[in-house]
């Protein structure tokens, strides 16, 4: 069947099928960090009245993110970086703002208003270099944590705020500076004596820059 009446109701499903917005490709253009959302500009040109043209960037696009139970993940995006957006079926903004059940401001539908960001794909040009398996941490792989089924793997400095309980034997590679003193509770040890001379043990408190100075060398019993 291709009477004029069919042809022009095809012709108007396509219309309204182009109108509506369900996912798009785009670069962040910018990054609001306090606010969790990000400026985008899609990266797919449209086709309209024949020739393809740039869409109109999205403004204040809220983040999706890890988030529950209390606990959540934060990534700080940069422009440039590349995502996808998907547009929501309703208004969201008394959802987004409020968090609650309730009526949507406006009656609008698969709106590009109602984008919401899904960061991170990776262009065939970029390269990721972290190791296999559960990974955070750099694209060039100089920074990293990563979650094996042999253990846990960090590479780069890191600063630790609190206190640290370690169950199990400690090895290291290289120096140890200790700032302020050090206490040894349930081991004694004792400093290697001279012919002749009885032997002598390690306080519960050792000053260890003291005792390097003095040269003093002490070992396990």
């Amino acid at each position: 069947m291709n009477t004029p009446q069919y042809r022009y109701e095809q012709q108007q499903k396509k219309k309204a099928a182009e109108a509506i917005n369900v996912a798009q490709i785009v670069k962040v253009t910018a990054y609001d960090g306090a606010k969790q959302t990000v400026d985008v500009q899609p990266i797919s040109k449209r086709l309209e009245q024949g020739t393809y043209q740039s869409q109109p960037p999205i403004l204040g696009v809220p983040i999706v993110c890890d988030r529950g139970g209390g606990f959540s993940k934060k990534v700080a995006y940069k422009a440039g970086d590349i995502g996808l957006v998907v547009f929501c079926d309703h208004d969201i903004d008394n959802a987004v703002s409020s968090g609650t059940e309730g009526e949507p401001n406006t009656e609008r539908n698969h709106s590009a208003t109602d984008a919401i960001f899904i960061g991170g794909i990776l262009p065939g040009s970029a390269s990721n270099s972290l190791p296999d398996g559960y990974a955070i941490g750099t694209e060039g792989g100089s920074i990293y944590l990563v979650v094996k089924e042999d253990g846990i793997e960090v590479l780069g400095d890191t600063k630790v705020t609190g206190d640290i309980t370690i169950i199990g034997d400690v090895a290291v590679t290289g120096d140890v500076t200790v700032t302020g003193r050090l206490s040894l509770h349930g081991r004694r040890h004792r400093r290697r004596r001279q012919p002749q001379e009885p032997y002598t043990h390690l306080p519960g408190r050792a000053d260890i820059t003291t005792a390097v100075k003095e040269g003093s060398k002490w070992t396990e019993t």
